[in-house]
Protein backbone atom coordinates (compact mmCIF):
# COMPACT_ATOMS: atom_id res chain seq x y z
CA UNK A 1 0.00 0.00 0.00
CA UNK A 2 1.49 3.17 -0.99
CA UNK A 3 2.05 5.61 1.90
CA UNK A 4 1.79 9.39 1.22
CA UNK A 5 3.63 12.26 3.75
CA UNK A 6 2.15 15.52 3.02
CA UNK A 7 4.70 18.47 4.57
CA UNK A 8 3.25 21.41 6.29
CA UNK A 9 6.15 23.92 3.97
CA UNK A 10 7.98 23.41 0.66
CA UNK A 11 11.12 23.72 3.42
CA UNK A 12 9.92 20.49 5.43
CA UNK A 13 9.39 18.54 2.17
CA UNK A 14 13.19 19.68 1.37
CA UNK A 15 14.49 18.51 4.68
CA UNK A 16 12.72 15.09 4.27
CA UNK A 17 14.06 14.14 0.96
CA UNK A 18 17.78 15.19 2.35
CA UNK A 19 17.49 12.83 5.31
CA UNK A 20 15.78 10.16 3.89
CA UNK A 21 15.43 9.83 0.28
CA UNK A 22 18.38 8.85 -2.47
CA UNK A 23 19.46 12.20 -3.54
CA UNK A 24 22.14 10.88 -6.11
CA UNK A 25 22.02 12.51 -9.46
CA UNK A 26 23.87 9.69 -11.32
CA UNK A 27 22.21 8.46 -14.21
CA UNK A 28 20.36 11.47 -15.01
CA UNK A 29 17.72 10.92 -12.37
CA UNK A 30 15.44 13.92 -10.92
CA UNK A 31 15.86 14.65 -7.70
CA UNK A 32 13.83 17.62 -5.16
CA UNK A 33 15.51 20.78 -5.25
CA UNK A 34 13.72 24.22 -4.45
CA UNK A 35 14.49 27.47 -6.06
CA UNK A 36 16.11 30.54 -4.63
CA UNK A 37 16.41 32.77 -7.28
CA UNK A 38 14.31 32.97 -10.86
CA UNK A 39 15.80 35.08 -14.18
CA UNK A 40 13.94 34.76 -17.08
CA UNK A 41 13.91 30.98 -17.91
CA UNK A 42 17.31 30.45 -15.82
CA UNK A 43 16.84 29.79 -12.16
CA UNK A 44 19.17 28.81 -9.35
CA UNK A 45 18.09 25.76 -7.22
CA UNK A 46 19.38 24.29 -4.12
CA UNK A 47 19.80 20.66 -4.57
CA UNK A 48 18.36 18.26 -2.08
CA UNK A 49 21.67 15.87 -0.44
CA UNK A 50 22.70 14.32 2.67
CA UNK A 51 25.17 16.52 3.52
CA UNK A 52 23.79 19.93 3.74
CA UNK A 53 19.99 20.92 3.97
CA UNK A 54 19.91 24.39 4.94
CA UNK A 55 18.42 26.62 1.77
CA UNK A 56 19.85 29.95 1.47
CA UNK A 57 18.04 32.95 1.58
CA UNK A 58 19.36 36.28 -0.66
CA UNK A 59 19.21 37.92 -3.83
CA UNK A 60 20.59 36.11 -6.86
CA UNK A 61 23.84 39.02 -6.15
CA UNK A 62 24.10 37.71 -2.77
CA UNK A 63 24.07 34.22 -3.58
CA UNK A 64 26.32 34.74 -5.90
CA UNK A 65 28.96 36.49 -3.84
CA UNK A 66 29.17 33.53 -1.48
CA UNK A 67 31.98 31.29 -0.89
CA UNK A 68 30.17 28.90 1.01
CA UNK A 69 27.11 27.37 -1.02
CA UNK A 70 27.40 23.83 -2.08
CA UNK A 71 24.69 22.07 -3.84
CA UNK A 72 23.49 25.00 -5.55
CA UNK A 73 23.37 24.87 -9.30
CA UNK A 74 23.35 28.99 -11.05
CA UNK A 75 22.36 27.71 -13.97
CA UNK A 76 19.20 25.27 -14.15
CA UNK A 77 17.24 26.31 -17.39
CA UNK A 78 13.57 25.15 -17.33
CA UNK A 79 12.44 22.22 -19.47
CA UNK A 80 10.27 23.59 -22.43
CA UNK A 81 6.85 22.04 -20.16
CA UNK A 82 8.09 24.02 -17.18
CA UNK A 83 6.05 27.25 -17.79
CA UNK A 84 7.43 28.89 -14.89
CA UNK A 85 8.76 28.66 -11.27
CA UNK A 86 8.97 30.83 -7.99
CA UNK A 87 11.41 31.32 -5.80
CA UNK A 88 10.72 28.85 -2.38
CA UNK A 89 8.88 26.22 -5.14
CA UNK A 90 10.13 22.54 -5.36
CA UNK A 91 11.22 21.41 -8.56
CA UNK A 92 12.74 18.10 -10.06
CA UNK A 93 16.06 18.92 -10.72
CA UNK A 94 18.52 16.33 -13.25
CA UNK A 95 21.68 17.20 -14.26
CA UNK A 96 23.66 15.38 -17.58
CA UNK A 97 25.27 12.05 -16.26
CA UNK A 98 28.73 13.25 -17.40
CA UNK A 99 28.25 15.82 -15.16
CA UNK A 100 27.46 14.24 -12.12
CA UNK A 101 29.80 11.06 -12.91
CA UNK A 102 32.37 13.85 -12.84
CA UNK A 103 31.29 15.07 -9.74
CA UNK A 104 29.81 18.40 -10.82
CA UNK A 105 26.42 17.93 -11.07
CA UNK A 106 25.74 21.51 -10.02
CA UNK A 107 27.53 23.31 -13.49
CA UNK A 108 23.88 22.87 -15.21
CA UNK A 109 20.91 21.42 -15.18
CA UNK A 110 17.19 21.27 -16.08
CA UNK A 111 14.28 21.83 -14.14
CA UNK A 112 12.10 18.99 -15.35
CA UNK A 113 8.88 19.43 -13.26
CA UNK A 114 6.96 21.48 -10.25
CA UNK A 115 6.06 19.24 -7.24
CA UNK A 116 4.10 19.48 -4.16
CA UNK A 117 5.17 18.76 -0.67
CA UNK A 118 3.52 15.48 -0.89
CA UNK A 119 5.51 12.43 -1.49
CA UNK A 120 4.51 8.61 -2.32
CA UNK A 121 6.66 5.81 -1.61
CA UNK A 122 5.46 4.17 -4.85
CA UNK A 123 5.42 7.03 -7.08
CA UNK A 124 7.60 10.05 -5.60
CA UNK A 125 6.98 13.48 -5.15
CA UNK A 126 3.67 14.39 -6.65
CA UNK A 127 3.58 16.93 -9.63
CA UNK A 128 1.61 20.18 -9.40
CA UNK A 129 -1.51 20.70 -11.18
CA UNK A 130 -1.11 22.85 -14.35
CA UNK A 131 -2.68 26.03 -13.92
CA UNK A 132 -5.43 26.89 -16.01
CA UNK A 133 -4.22 29.97 -18.05
CA UNK A 134 -6.06 32.61 -18.53
CA UNK A 135 -9.39 32.81 -21.22
CA UNK A 136 -8.15 34.98 -23.88
CA UNK A 137 -11.69 37.29 -25.34
CA UNK A 138 -12.77 35.85 -28.19
CA UNK A 139 -12.00 37.28 -31.50
CA UNK A 140 -13.61 39.19 -33.87
CA UNK A 141 -16.35 36.59 -35.68
CA UNK A 142 -15.59 34.36 -32.35
CA UNK A 143 -18.91 33.09 -30.83
CA UNK A 144 -19.18 33.30 -27.08
CA UNK A 145 -20.34 29.89 -26.76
Amino acid sequence: MAEVRTFETNAAAFEFACEHLDCSLDGGKPVLAIVLAVQGRMCTVKIANRDDKSIPTGTLNELLARTDLTHVCFSAMLDNKVSQVEPGELVLFATMPELAAAGKATVAGTIVGRVLPEYSNKSGWQPRGVEPRTKTPPSEGESLT
